[in-house]
């Protein structure tokens, strides 16, 4: 049996390959670099952190997680749930109160939610909490949808555009409202998590239930039809159908128009422990004139993620601002209100980080025979990405083998 051919040994094509394979079929997929995950890569520096290709997290309660992978097996480390938030001056906590009840008093005390945003944001997640979640983009965008509900324009602009600026990339909230209320319900069920090995664990631990042989690294392909590929080598492989995990048409001077980009800046010091930082995710608001987004100390989440137990702090900039290491470090440095000391660990720079999606998408297409599948035809996160592979790989199994 000829197999069935799929470029790139990113999630969608994984979730792809697992699904084909456990119906039976034959798969080969073929990954240029030297290891699968695509964007959800991990390298270890010379001085043993482990550095993800941008800030990345998973969402433990991502429905599409439970068709491919054991969640066990990527003994995953939960943020807090919650944010410390700057305001200028200081950082003020918004903690989860179920979550966190011994901290209520503090959150209750957040500054730019008056007590009618604090029971706005009760009454939205008693909404999700029993939906049915499905990854879908919806209308209308996520702004609209937060001022409809009725949440200040201060709590909007404090803690929803800082928050969303660093799960969507955008800081003007303009994906549809469908995909917010997806990701409030996997927020109401699930945790923020590393797994302790680094992003790369989740597509590791997808190929691994593969059959032996089913999966080439180190192979760039030069041309495709529906039925054949041709390695640059010069190598031709026949295909009963071949799928591109990727987008074809997009040319890489034209690709930068339909992703949003991000540069992660990665820090040591021995400072940075007792800023009592610990497991929160925190935000800075736009407004404040800052470049930074969001930071995290990762060790104190994954502490896997230090092979010696220093601090490893991840800063990053979302959007086209470029910044040096050094202005990133004074920023940091006036968030934290002293000098830290820091050194530079790694700067990650992701210029196709997600996909801009404006409508909604079936998932996958079929274009003169090849099948094209990945996040950008479904929706920009993890979940996106694996749910467009397993969809693919249905159409695939009821059009060419029904």
């Amino acid at each position: 049996m000829k197999p069935i051919i799929i470029i790139g040994a990113g999630l969608s094509g994984l979730a792809c390959a697992v699904t084909l394979s456990r119906a039976g079929k034959r798969v080969l997929l073929l990954e240029k670099r030297e290891l699968v995950g695509g964007r959800v890569y991990t390298q270890q520096t010379p001085s043993g952190f482990l550095v993800d290709e941008g800030f990345q997290v998973l969402l433990s309660s991502y429905p599409e997680l439970s068709h491919v992978v054991a969640l066990k097996e990527l003994k995953l480390k939960p943020f807090n749930s919650g944010a410390l938030i700057f305001n200028g001056q200081s950082l003020e906590l918004l903690a989860n109160p179920f979550r966190h009840p011994l901290r209520s008093l503090e959150t209750l005390k957040f500054s730019s939610a008056s007590l009618r945003d604090k029971a706005l944001v009760v009454k939205l997640m008693a909404r999700v909490l029993f939906k049915r979640p499905q990854d879908r983009i919806g209308s209308p965008t996520t702004l609209e949808y937060l001022t409809d509900f009725g949440f200040s324009q201060r709590f909007i602009d404090d803690f929803w555009k800082p928050f969303l600026r660093g799960v969507y990339l955008d800081p003007t909230l303009s994906l549809g409202s469908g995909f917010f209320e997806f990701l409030m319900n996997c927020f109401a069920w699930g945790e923020v998590t590393l797994p302790a090995g680094g992003m790369n664990a989740l597509p590791q631990a997808i190929a691994k239930q593969l059959p032996p042989d089913s999966v080439r690294l180190n192979v760039s392909v030069k041309t495709w039809e529906p039925h054949q590929v041709i390695l640059e080598n010069g190598e031709t492989i026949q295909a009963s159908a071949v799928v591109c995990a990727f987008d074809p048409k997009l040319q890489e001077k034209k690709r930068e128009a339909f992703f949003r980009k991000a540069h992660t800046f990665y820090f040591t010091s021995p400072a940075i422990s007792s800023l009592g930082w610990e497991r929160w995710l925190i935000l800075v608001p736009a407004h404040l004139g800052f470049s930074i987004s969001h930071l995290a100390l990762i060790s104190s989440v994954a502490p896997g993620y230090s092979k010696h137990g220093e601090p490893l702090l991840s800063v990053t900039v979302v959007g086209e601002k470029h910044c040096s290491a050094s202005e990133v470090i004074q920023e940091v440095e006036k968030l934290a209100g002293k000098e830290l000391g820091l050194n530079s660990v790694a700067t990650t720079e992701v210029p196709y980080a997600l996909p801009i999606i404006e409508t909604e998408l079936q998932g996958y297409e079929n274009q003169d025979g090849i099948w094209l599948c990945g996040d950008r035809f479904a929706s920009p996160s993890i979940n996106g990405a694996l749910r467009s592979g397993r969809l693919v790989a249905e159409a695939i199994l009821l059009v060419t083998f029904s």
